[in-house]
């Protein structure tokens, strides 16, 4: 095997795959990317068995061949080396790689390729959705999925696609994320719905970038596959029952504030500096135009802001997480909130308030005693 590369090319498609690559793995193959090198590219490919990248770049392909090398050692050699140089690569004896470009050369030590693993294949093609709508739905609802490991089907979030929708939903047990979006996805007639893993979701996001590109997306079994021009992103179903999440959203809130979503986001983050540390909690005092965030700790001292908001109804004191608050404060994306309440035991409803985008979110937060 043989072949040369541009630097910047090879280091944006080595950058792709980081995020996969096991840092710790107990299985040496897997901290290893598979090197394929055939006609005009060179194809790379990662794993650590739950989810796979395949991507690649232009190259000149002298010999072709196939061999396993550290993916960290080779991101970090192409890293350094000069923005518009050249990289030629050569396969030489015992499966190392021989790396130079310039005054720079490298051996660096690769791995038999016959023990990477093999990579599932979709059986048929895929449907056609918007690159750009799923990614604004993760990241409106990524920061909700649990981090417990224990509660196997809370670990991904929920991707509903109907002939005229799509939805994603995410929650942790303590708070619940809903995006959807009224959106034709051509090439199916009834829902089809999925749990996807939360670093499948984040490698989702990578793959994307920032193009406003049609996503193809599929599934079978055991696998997702996600195809974007010459890039596959290959996962593993999350197995499990997904909870019905319609129950936990309020519909007899009535109890309306409407408020500056930077506003009541600086009040939150500046009051949650006292918030004693093992409780993590802020008191929001509702009153006639105006909302008093308050936060205490015997270690730190206590924090008290005032935010003017639009509010005529009773008065009300309710506690949440700030953490929780500013997650969907801070990817909402319009210049207000909408906050619904009841009273001081029954869950928030956050949503954007006015029509700055065809995405319908809401966002649900149980509250807590203080």
């Amino acid at each position: 095997m043989e072949f040369t590369v541009k630097r910047s090319e090879l280091l944006d498609e080595l950058n792709l795959v980081q995020g996969v690559i096991e840092k710790k793995s107990t299985i040496p193959i897997l901290s290893n990317i598979l090197l394929e090198s055939s006609g005009e590219r060179l194809n790379i490919t990662a794993t650590d068995l739950d989810v796979s990248i395949c991507c690649g770049c232009p190259a000149e392909v002298r010999a072709p061949g196939t061999m396993t090398v550290s993916a960290r050692r080779l991101f970090e050699i192409t890293r350094y080396l000069p923005e518009e140089s050249e990289i030629h690569c050569t396969l030489l004896e015992n499966d190392w790689l021989g790396v130079r470009s310039g005054n720079s050369e490298y051996k660096v030590v690769g791995l038999p390729k016959e023990n990477f693993p093999s990579v599932p294949q979709p059986a048929a093609p895929g449907i056609k959705i918007s690159g750009a709508v799923l990614k604004a739905m993760i990241q409106r609802t990524i920061f909700a999925i649990t981090q417990e490991e224990s509660r196997y089907s809370l670990n991904g979030a929920m991707l509903l696609v109907k002939p005229q929708e799509m939805r994603m939903v995410a929650t942790d047990g303590h708070r619940l994320a809903v995006v959807s979006q009224q959106v034709e996805t051509p090439g199916i007639d009834s829902e089809m719905k999925t749990l996807i893993p939360r670093k499948t979701l984040i490698e989702i996001q990578k793959l994307i970038g920032d193009g406003d590109l049609t996503l193809e997306f599929g599934r079978d079994e055991n696998h997702l596959f996600f195809s974007l021009g010459d890039k596959r992103l290959v996962s593993r179903v999350l197995a499990g029952q997904f909870p019905n999440y319609e129950m936990v959203i309020p519909h007899a809130n009535d109890k309306v504030v409407i408020a500056s979503t930077r506003s009541l986001a600086d009040g939150i983050r500046r009051a949650q500096v006292m918030s004693d540390e093992r409780l993590r909690a802020v008191r929001l005092s509702f009153k006639t135009n105006a909302v008093e965030i308050t936060a205490s700790s015997a270690e730190a001292g206590e924090a008290r802001e005032v935010v003017p908001i639009e509010y005529s109804a009773a008065g009300i004191d309710i506690g949440f997480n700030p953490q929780y608050l500013l997650d969907f404060l801070g990817v909402c994306g319009s210049e207000s909130v909408n906050l619904s309440l009841r009273d001081s035991e029954t869950q928030g409803l956050f949503r954007p308030a006015g029509d700055s985008t065809d995405l319908q979110y809401t966002y649900v937060v149980m509250p807590m005693k203080f």
